[in-house]
């Protein structure tokens, strides 16, 4: 089995003295999916990116490495950092308006991320932004080039951004929900796009989101995130097949499924995500949790090797069927 490309040890994040997120550690291998899950504001567009050592100012990396190859990206210096961000490894942001330039043309902008990695000619800069457009699946690319973003629709904008974060021929790619604001037509087309950059280019993707959907298209592994934590982490079909974490479980079953009767009530989670001024000593999801006992209050689990390769952070991980068996 091929060693991890990206390593993340134990990554830990605060905001005004709280942990925001907390001993996050996973690992991605080449050509591998990993898809980084939970509900909003449990961490994971943090987590995804202090991968890079784009942090908000308010948020600081208070321990932890993330390794690509031998190299901790969180203990390089600035402008080492920024040689590697790109080059190494590159992100898709989740609002591609926001992340592109409206005063700029998009081939100047694919070919912009270039050249800061790589001594090339204008001339060859745009032909290769030309020909990454087309490889990104985005039509009439010679076109397209002398475009501005605000004539392209929202999944094109989004192709762009993927171009961008792609010219340089990062091994490892970083997505932030990049499907989540566009119809699902696009979406498919997105998540095709990515499969096949996994399968041509054998780029490593770091996936984050919070459509189970998506997972079981795109994912190899999964990784829930809650309040900041790993609950549990798996390849995708044991995950779905046989979750170990109530928190899983529910998450799961609150999915809206085909093989139900319509208009049938889904399942819900009772109860909100803590605050991190409310995380306890215990396991963060104790007050949501059907299964919740005095230890998990007082307690936190560590992370359990369930099965080889599937993890959970629950004291009472043998009773989670009971979950999956009364959502059915």
């Amino acid at each position: 089995m091929h060693r991890p490309l990206l390593s993340v040890e134990n990554l830990t994040i605060e905001i005004d003295g709280a942990g925001v997120v907390d001993g996050v550690s996973f690992a991605v291998r080449p050509g591998e999916v990993l898809a980084l899950v939970g509900e909003s504001g449990c961490g994971k567009s943090l987590t995804s990116h202090a991968l890079l050592g784009l942090l908000p100012d308010v948020a600081r990396l208070t321990s932890g490495r993330v390794l690509l190859g031998d190299t901790d990206l969180a203990a390089l210096p600035e402008r080492a950092l920024r040689k590697a961000r790109g080059k190494d490894v590159s992100i898709i942001f989740q609002e591609p308006s926001a992340s592109l330039d409206p005063l700029t043309t998009v081939g100047s902008q694919i070919a912009e991320a270039l050249r800061q990695h790589e001594k090339v000619s204008r001339g060859e800069a745009m032909a290769r932004a030309r020909a990454m457009l087309d490889a990104v699946g985005i039509p009439d690319p010679d076109r397209r080039l002398h475009q501005y973003p605000f004539e392209l629709s929202g999944g094109m904008c989004q192709r762009v951004m993927i171009a961008v974060a792609l010219i340089c021929g990062p091994r490892v790619l970083v997505a932030d929900e990049p499907t989540t604001a566009l119809d699902v037509t696009i979406q498919a087309q997105i998540l095709d796009l990515m499969k096949r950059l996994v399968a041509e280019r054998g780029t490593s993707i770091v996936l984050i989101t919070h459509d189970m959907g998506v997972v079981a298209d795109i994912a190899d592994h999964v990784a829930v995130m809650y309040a900041g934590r790993i609950a549990e982490i798996a390849p995708v079909d044991d995950l779905f097949a046989r979750p170990a974490h109530p928190y899983t479980a529910l998450l799961l079953a609150s999915v809206p499924r085909l093989d139900v009767a319509p208009k049938a009530e889904l399942a819900t989670i009772d109860g909100t995500v803590p605050s991190p001024q409310e995380f306890g000593a215990g396991c963060r999801f104790a007050g949501r949790c059907p299964l919740v006992s005095d230890r998990c209050r007082t307690e936190q689990p560590p992370l359990f090797e369930e099965r080889p390769g599937h993890r959970t952070a629950c004291w009472h991980r043998e009773r989670v069927g009971e979950i999956t068996r009364a959502a059915a």
